[in-house]
């Protein structure tokens, strides 16, 4: 398996799990946040606003940027 590869599937494998713990956040009767409610809580502070920006700009940086 090359590195490329390697790295197609573990970004997969990590959507995959974000869609899985999405859907039981959504499922009724169950106690884990929403993923917009772990976004509201982490810009509630100026530092979870700053991860915010950081993460947009790497995400631009690496997979937008040609």
């Amino acid at each position: 398996m090359t590195t490329w590869a390697l790295t197609v599937f573990v970004y997969g494998a990590a959507l995959v799990a974000m869609l899985v713990l999405e859907v039981a956040a959504r499922w009724p009767g169950s106690t884990l946040p929403t993923a917009g409610e772990c976004l509201a809580r982490v810009m509630r502070h100026p530092a979870g606003r700053l991860l915010v920006v950081l993460s947009w700009w790497w995400i631009g940086w690496h997979f937008l940027a040609r």
